[in-house]
């Protein structure tokens, strides 16, 4: 659960600061929204990915890797010194945070028996429910006392206390004998993302073209994805 707040919570704590953040690296405020752009995409592009990957090798190991992923790109993102640094450094967050949001689902049925399983998954909706309200009050709360590299380092002792309470007692599973589709899983990955892209620049009144690329490229790769996966048990 402590993951899974983490993650929620910096899908909408960076929104807040970004004025703060685009003042401090000397960036456009046009520019600085890839703050924002480069977590949304990692977390949607890999979701389905990580998760057929956790079906086939365990979601313990996704869901401990993605939480080490989430630690060591906050401490990226806390030394940050410039926007190029900072957006590949949410990007990373993003894919941990993926990681980790893809396969908690199937954890909490592994950790609750059948009688309880509504009440994990209840529990799990609840957290992801309050990390996303109360992001933007965290982000205020701490600004008001530290400058914004805190937004993310704070992250780095709670993923790590996270990840002492994960390894020795998150429930292992037997490895599935079916493979793994790469060229699915990169076919998900461009669609996905080139919709978020695509619904971001519309939001925000980018022209036509930057809306336009991004849309036929989700209506290629899923059309080639459907194709791919057509007839498929």
């Amino acid at each position: 659960m402590l993951g899974v707040a983490l993650g929620a919570l910096d899908t909408a704590i960076a929104n807040t600061a970004l004025p703060a953040m685009a003042t401090d690296l000397h960036a456009a405020a046009a520019s600085s929204i890839w703050i924002i752009n480069a977590y949304q995409l990692a977390v949607v592009a890999t979701l389905l990915p990580f998760a057929a990957l956790g079906d086939l090798v365990g979601p313990r190991r996704i869901f401990i890797g993605g939480l080490a992923g989430f630690t060591v790109a906050s401490l990226l993102c806390t030394f940050a010194g410039s926007l190029p640094q900072l957006a590949v450094a949410r990007a990373l967050q993003g894919i941990g945070a993926g990681a980790l949001m893809s396969v908690n689902i199937a954890l909490i049925r592994l950790l609750y028996p059948p009688e309880r399983l509504g009440r994990g998954v209840g529990l799990n909706a609840l957290v992801v429910g309050v990390g996303f309200t109360i992001g933007p009050a965290v982000a205020s709360l701490v600004l008001s006392v530290a400058s914004w590299p805190w937004l993310f380092a704070i992250n780095v002792p709670l993923g790590l206390l996270a990840l002492a309470f994960a390894v020795p007692t998150l429930p292992r599973s037997p490895r599935r004998g079916h493979g793994f589709d790469r060229v699915a899983a990169v076919l998900t990955a461009i669609t996905f993302a080139a919709l978020i892209l695509a619904l971001g620049s519309g939001a925000q009144r980018a022209a036509w073209p930057l809306v336009a690329a991004p849309l036929a490229v989700t209506l290629v790769a899923g059309a080639l994805l459907l194709r791919r996966q057509a007839g498929h048990p």
